[in-house]
């Protein structure tokens, strides 16, 4: 978009969204799940995690060259049954007493994420009949990524932010029951508000807003737990990376109410883009990644060295801006009817501290191994 270089930009971006959702979130989800909730069973999560690097490497040699094509479509379809093996071994595992509704959620998790992988055999269906750009398959895609993100990685998500806390303080039953059954119940008829990409009937709003509604509840229910919980990081950076995790799980939940009014279809249509890539970030950088990095930082595995901190620094800057840009862009269009001046170099000067911050980051952990041996 900036410098108009020699290649498919459509395998690169392919390559992207696949190795972002895949090699980077599902894989920090799966080494945390193994090292924090499923320690006795480590030696088949070592196996799982092994198996799965296999298929995304796969992809992401694969994917740049030839886009979707016989060699790629194989790698994406064994990460598939690695995922099979891996959400059987979530269901084999016992829960302790004082975790059984953190399990349930990742539990919970495991069926969603079973869900999310029959997008992809209707993806595939879709474009054997060269029916791409139709109805059909959209609504697949978006299955995929609905039960992807709104449901495997959010209830793991959920199930390490009780986890976490019941580290510092008791979480009534009665309180983690409720939780798990408001966003649990809710993820299913949540896949109404991807459906209104293709629709306008009166019944997905009423399911996309009542599901919506369901989560807003869950949220104003956890608040207190939130709270206790952010005032036990001491370390400023800390206390900034929860903060704005809150932030993006508010605007998460207020977003889905939105846009489950009738009203604001139109600012939704003609902004479609940028707000749904705008909306997909936010999840996937301000709440999931920027989550990970301070779930990371909180189990103190590696020394906090001014490299690290500046590497931390730069990735929330890069998200927190790229984030702005991409919303701003979204009201520029409805309203002015025009691109911000500069937006594609903007956008490229902000991604870039992201990238900087997580080759910091990179090296950091490198240069404590080196030390380590």
């Amino acid at each position: 978009m900036v410098y108009g270089l020699d290649f498919t930009y459509k395998n690169f971006l392919n390559t992207h969204s696949h190795i972002a959702l895949l090699g980077w979130l599902y894989n920090l989800f799966l080494v945390f799940l193994a090292n924090d909730f499923f320690v006795e069973n480590k030696k088949k999560f070592n196996q799982i995690f092994w198996v799965t690097q296999c298929t995304f490497l796969g992809m992401l040699f694969s994917f740049p060259i030839v886009g979707y094509a016989p060699i790629s479509i194989v790698f994406s379809t064994s990460y598939l049954f690695a995922s099979y093996w891996l959400i059987v071994e979530i269901f084999r595992a016992k829960a302790p007493p004082q975790h059984i509704y953190t399990y349930k959620m990742i539990k919970a998790g495991g069926l969603f994420l079973f869900l999310s992988s029959l997008g992809p055999y209707a993806l595939g269906y879709f474009m054997s009949q060269k029916m791409q750009g139709s109805a059909g398959h959209h609504l697949s895609l978006y299955w995929f990524l609905h039960f992807l993100f709104n449901g495997f990685f959010f209830m793991i998500f959920l199930a390490m932010l009780i986890f976490k806390m019941l580290q510092h303080f008791t979480i009534s039953e009665k309180k983690q029951k409720q939780i798990f059954y408001l966003f649990g119940i809710s993820i299913v008829p949540l896949y109404a508000q991807f459906a209104l990409m293709v629709s306008t009937s009166t019944a997905l709003y009423i399911l996309s807003f009542l599901a919506s509604s369901l989560q807003l509840i869950g949220l104003y229910l956890f608040r207190l737990e939130l709270l206790m919980l952010l005032s036990y990081n001491k370390s400023t950076l800390q206390k900034v990376l929860l903060s704005i995790v809150y932030l993006a799980f508010g605007f998460k939940l207020c977003f889905q109410i939105i846009a489950s009014l009738p009203f604001v279809r139109d600012f939704v249509a003609t902004s479609k883009a940028t707000l749904i890539i705008g909306f997909i970030h936010l999840v996937m950088l301000g709440l999931f990644s920027l989550f990970l990095v301070w779930y990371y930082r909180s189990k103190h595995i590696s020394p906090r060295t001014l490299i690290e901190k500046t590497g931390v620094w730069l990735f929330i800057i890069g998200v927190v801006l790229s984030e702005s840009l991409l919303f701003i862009q979204s009201f520029a269009i409805y309203f002015f009817k025009q691109m911000i001046p500069y937006y594609y170099h903007l956008l490229y000067i902000v991604s870039s501290f992201m990238v900087i911050g997580l080759v910091l980051m990179i090296l950091n952990q490198l240069v404590l191994l080196k030390k380590s041996k």
